[in-house]
């Protein structure tokens, strides 16, 4: 008796645990699928991100990333809020105003750990300090973060906000109204610098760094709307972790950080892009990354940032500065 029983125990063993693998197999390949709202259009700062992918991180945290075309912070603060995307990218003080307006958003971890707020001009515009810039006609697009910082950083500066004639413009067509002479400068950010260089000409490219002109601020951050915490709190912490290990390793070899990128994105400028990496890598890894690990948030810097974001409309909807950002999901991923 007991020795017809065991083979079939042995087959119903065998078939549980064929059961069980394939389960696993199951659950291993299940990907949480994430969308990715970039603030702009492929610039060297994205590169990471790709690198990241091209390595498999994303994959190995169960994420399958969608990464979307940006075009201006705002607009990703607000595609973020209506949930069009479930990640975003944007500057922090484009961020704050959102939330002052009552937009749902917490901001994650820091891109930019000193902001790469930047005026560019030809050499020859006479332009040496935030002052020179009164009676100018500067290129800017509709939702592009600067705007935002203008009024606060002319208020440093003593200048009037409207003291300046902001002209809309496409992203990409920045440097081409500058080198037509259809304005006298952009806002544009420093990381663009070579880009500038390519289209005004080596030597003739002029900028003004806000940072370098009393603005101490952070510049990108990642953000998500609060509901995503609420639902999948362990996805912003994968996310981050997949992230960060793509900065890491740009830091290691920028060149490998850009063809991950160029390699499945048509059109960008290999070069260019490239000798971008520079100012990037100076703007992102700074000593606090190197010590609280990449995106760490400081409180009190994050708290300048909103007293400068707020320097001369306040809030509609106050908050506290806590309420706006979180380390919780820090990946402590050192570059």
């Amino acid at each position: 008796m007991q020795r017809s029983i065991l083979p079939g125990l042995r087959l119903a063993a065998r078939a549980l645990a064929t059961l069980a693998a394939c389960a696993g197999a199951a659950t291993a390949w299940a990907q949480d699928k994430v969308q990715l709202q970039l603030n702009w259009f492929h610039l060297a700062d994205h590169s990471p991100i790709y690198l990241a992918l091209k390595k498999g991180y994303y994959k190995e945290e169960g994420i399958d990333l969608t990464v979307l075309r940006g075009s201006g912070s705002a607009d990703s603060a607000k595609k973020i809020e209506l949930g069009q995307a479930d990640i975003g990218i944007s500057d922090a003080p484009t961020v704050l105003t959102a939330i002052g307006k009552g937009a749902n958003l917490k901001m994650v971890a820091v891109v930019y750990d000193k902001a790469g707020n930047n005026v560019f001009f030809r050499k020859g515009a006479n332009i040496r300090s935030p002052k020179d810039l009164v009676g100018k006609k500067i290129a800017v697009p509709p939702a592009d973060s600067h705007r935002v910082l203008w009024p606060a950083f002319a208020a440093l500066h003593g200048i009037a906000p409207d003291a300046v004639t902001l002209v809309n413009v496409k992203p990409e067509g920045k440097q081409a109204i500058v080198a037509a002479g259809e304005v006298d400068a952009s806002f544009d950010l420093y990381t663009s610098y070579a880009i500038w260089e390519k289209v005004l000409g080596k030597g003739d490219v002029g900028h003004l760094l806000w940072a370098d002109f009393g603005l101490p601020i952070y510049g990108h951050t990642y953000f998500v709307n609060n509901d995503l915490i609420r639902k999948n709190p362990k996805l912003i912490e994968r996310f981050l972790r997949a992230t960060h290990k793509g900065w890491r390793d740009a830091k290691a070899s920028p060149a490998a950080s850009i063809d991950a990128m160029v390699e499945v994105v048509p059109g960008l400028d290999r070069n260019t892009l490239l000798a971008t990496m520079p100012q990037i890598l100076d703007l992102c890894v700074t000593e606090r990354s190197a010590k609280h690990g990449l995106g760490w948030i400081e409180p009190e810097l994050m708290q300048k940032t909103m007293d400068i974001a707020f320097a001369t409309n306040k809030p509609e909807k106050p908050f506290a500065v806590a309420d706006a950002f979180t380390n919780q999901f820090s990946s402590k991923i050192k570059p």
